[in-house]
């Protein structure tokens, strides 16, 4: 009887190895722990989005060797980095591939549901897995996909694998990558957190630049950041609330402000912020071979940046430079490269600019921004740049002192808000009461911010059925916990007033949020402005 007992169970292992199961699964038991996202927090560690788990060469956490660069883009839920392929100790193979075999192995072991390969490249080549023993020791099964990060179609399925991941703790999280960690995986990372943590244009291509470690020069890489500017967060897929500040990291604290691109757009937002004699390349204006004029300047997007900038900033003083490659003589590229510039002089003249805000100036092929030694190269030497020559003297002490009027686009859009909108929501959106501001430190009611309160008052009283929850914000300033504890003070002082105005207390709720969730940034006076605010998010109608 033993003897059968024996050969039954060697014939099954046989059976399972020839089948391709992995012979793990006959040891698998029930999990010990939940794999949650303060579970992944901290054990990996994660501060801010910079942070790495694993450094360049592979290293800094052995569970994960053979991923590269790995870095936190949702707490617990999606992950971003490269393959460890050039750099790794042993199987060594060319740095175009997908994951090596402990790579995918270890993202399994670790609990991850999903990874993606970002590239078409080699995918022929990705190992396969079945299952492993999960840290937990339970049974993981993860699955290897490859998708095209410049599809659009692959993009919302991507989204919709992170969206899986961040609603259930029993879906684990999602490992997104490219070769190296930079591009690719930077530029779906940018639209994780713009679909799911409302991270602004500008800033979720500045998270995009620091997230290439200063591999982002080439004029190629001005269509990864328009597409990261381009879109458009899909609303059946939004997180809100506790799930959204729980799992979307901070931007670090200390930022190295020589890795970012900074756009004409930047001048138009955050002039303040950039200082005399920093140069902007007009990527948008591109003049055809030997042409010195724009068929449609009207429509150009970075000369009409230029008008609002100096509308709104009198102050500033700019220096038109034409450049060109270094093709054909150098007088012919100077007089070419002048005249160009003085092209765009005249336009911005001819729209309302005052001569004094101006200068211009050709300077041939002598002050190349890209290598020549390509046709990319070329092409975006041929450009017209601005030099800020000169503007207000602003204090280095302290943020600069702005109205909250002062914001424009793409704020401007995201923050026009009426009450009517409140009948299109769907149950679980919000609504920002744009109107009720609230000056730092104070979380009062007063007269000049009670009029949308008050008005959402009759709404809700001719209205019955409508239920909301009342959510409170603050500014980055401050301490966090301090900030939480406003928050909920500013989310009950408009209770309490919908209260006084003849709401029934069992169709309200308040909530406080901190900090979280900013809808502009909060490195200025008027984005803080505009982050001490309130919102509601409608539960029933």
């Amino acid at each position: 009887m033993k003897t059968i007992h024996i050969l039954f169970i060697v014939t099954f292992l046989l059976l399972l190895n020839a089948s391709n199961f992995s012979q793990d699964s006959v040891v698998y038991g029930d999990a010990k722990f939940g794999l949650t996202s303060d579970y992944y927090k901290d054990r990996y560690k994660e501060t801010d989005l910079m942070y790495k788990i694993v450094d360049n060469w592979g290293n800094g956490f052995d569970d994960l060797y053979g991923t590269r660069n790995m870095r936190s883009i949702l707490h617990g839920v999606a992950y971003r980095g490269g393959a460890n392929n050039y750099y790794h100790k042993t199987a060594k193979r060319h740095n175009s591939n997908p994951l090596p075999q402990d790579g995918i192995e270890n993202l399994c072991e670790e609990g991850f549901s999903h990874s993606v390969y970002l590239y078409r490249k080699n995918w022929d080549s990705a190992p396969t897995l079945d299952t492993c023993k999960c840290v937990n020791d339970g049974r993981n099964v993860m699955q290897y996909d490859q998708f095209d990060y410049f599809d659009d179609n692959h993009v919302r399925e991507m989204l919709e694998i992170v969206y899986k991941s961040a609603k259930s703790d029993s879906v684990g999280p999602v490992y997104l990558h490219c070769w190296n960690g930079w591009h690719a995986s930077g530029f779906i990372s940018a639209v994780i957190l713009k679909q799911f943590c409302g991270m602004s244009d500008l800033d979720a291509t500045a998270y995009w630049d620091l997230g290439t470690d200063g591999a982002n020069t080439s004029p190629r890489y001005n269509k990864i950041r328009d597409r990261i500017k381009n879109f458009k967060p899909y609303s059946d897929l939004m997180l809100y609330d506790e799930l959204q500040n729980k799992i979307c990291p901070p931007m670090p604290t200390v930022i190295d402000k020589s890795q970012l691109h900074i756009s004409i757009e930047h001048l138009v937002i955050v002039p303040e912020a950039i200082p005399v004699n920093t140069v902007l390349i007009l990527n948008k204006v591109k003049f055809g071979p030997n042409k010195t004029t724009l068929t449609n300047p009207d429509s150009n997007e970075d000369l009409q940046n230029i008008v609002k900038a100096l509308q709104k900033r009198p102050d500033i003083v700019l220096e038109i430079g034409g450049h060109t490659d270094r093709s054909g003589k150098e007088q012919v590229n100077k007089t070419l490269s002048k005249n160009r510039a003085k092209y765009v002089y005249d336009y911005l003249i001819g729209k309302g600019i005052s001569a004094s805000n101006l200068t211009y100036k050709g300077y041939g092929s002598s002050k190349p921004a890209y290598t020549n030694r390509t046709k990319d190269g070329r092409a975006a030497n041929r450009r017209i740049e601005v030099r800020i020559l000169k503007k207000k003297a602003e204090s280095s002490d302290k943020l600069v002192d702005e109205e909250p009027t002062e914001t424009v686009d793409p704020y401007e859009n995201k923050l026009k808000t009426s009450l009517k909108d409140l009948f299109d929501k769907k149950i679980g959106e919000s609504l920002l009461l744009n109107h009720v501001v609230f000056e730092p430190n104070m979380f009062t009611i007063t007269d000049t911010n009670a009029t949308q309160v008050d008005s959402l008052a009759e709404i809700m009283q001719y209205n019955t059925a409508i239920k909301i929850e009342v959510m409170g914000y603050t500014d980055k300033s401050g301490i966090p916990e301090k900030n939480l504890t406003l928050s909920v003070n500013r989310a009950k002082a408009v209770y309490d007033r919908l209260i006084e105005k003849g709401v029934s207390e069992d169709r309200l709720f308040y909530s406080g949020c901190g900090d979280a969730n900013p809808v502009a940034p909060n490195t200025f006076r008027w984005g803080r402005d505009l982050n001490r605010r309130i919102e509601i998010v409608l539960l029933e109608k």
